[in-house]
């Protein structure tokens, strides 16, 4: 007595590839939320690196960190890790303003990370549906902000934190998979907003998920 035959070749091939696509998209969503963080921090550690006009170089810090004194110089948002990221139409619509085009990306997100001395962005396990060259993504977020000056751990810190979800629209390119839209609902938050932060696009709150 023989067993029903199993998946042919052409099924396992295929079963294969649709696994490296989600793994290839979980690895865009990591890189993407700890690009964000890892980025700040290098704009802070260049800016304090760099000796203000007319300042003794050889004179100790104010804390010898280099983070949470004051604004980034954007060294570490850049046109290259935006392409890593995005593709050439991409719209980006987030509760503090909206972007479209990788032109201009880096700088969007640098005005917007650049507010904070240091953050923390955690995500969820991504809800990842890839069709064909596009893909649908979606997880959830917690970020924590760090205002600018406050004390480095175990200290306590003062910061902002919200709790939202991203969705979005990946697009395999010649160089990988890439975001295509992206979208950052936020449901709740906590702490002191950034200074001229008074209020968020609506179109943050709505419920309807972005689809291929």
């Amino acid at each position: 007595m023989t067993g029903s035959p199993g998946p042919g070749l052409g099924e396992l091939a295929a079963e294969v590839a649709r696994l490296s696509d989600i793994a290839a998209l979980n690895h865009l969503i990591d890189r993407y939320l700890a690009g964000l963080d890892e980025r700040l921090a290098s704009s802070a550690s260049t800016f304090a690196s760099t000796p203000a006009a007319g300042s003794d170089s050889g004179s100790d810090s104010d804390s010898g960190s280099g983070l949470g004194s004051g604004p980034g110089s954007g060294s570490g948002f850049d046109a290259v890790w935006a392409a890593s990221l995005f593709t050439e139409d991409v719209e980006l619509l987030f509760p503090v303003g909206s972007h479209q085009g990788l032109t201009g990306a880096d700088g969007f997100l640098r005005e917007i990370m650049e507010r904070w001395g240091r953050t923390h962005h955690h995500g969820s396990l991504a809800s990842v549906e890839p069709d064909g060259d596009l893909a649908a993504v979606s997880w959830s977020l917690i970020a924590s902000h760090v205002h600018f000056g406050s004390p480095l751990p175990p200290q306590p810190s003062a910061y902002f934190q919200i709790g939202g979800r991203f969705t979005g629209v990946a697009r395999r390119t010649p160089d990988g998979w890439r975001f295509a839209r992206l979208r950052l609902r936020i449901v709740w938050s906590t702490g002191s907003p950034p200074g001229g932060v008074t209020e968020v696009d609506a179109r943050t709150l709505e419920a309807a998920d972005f689809r291929p």
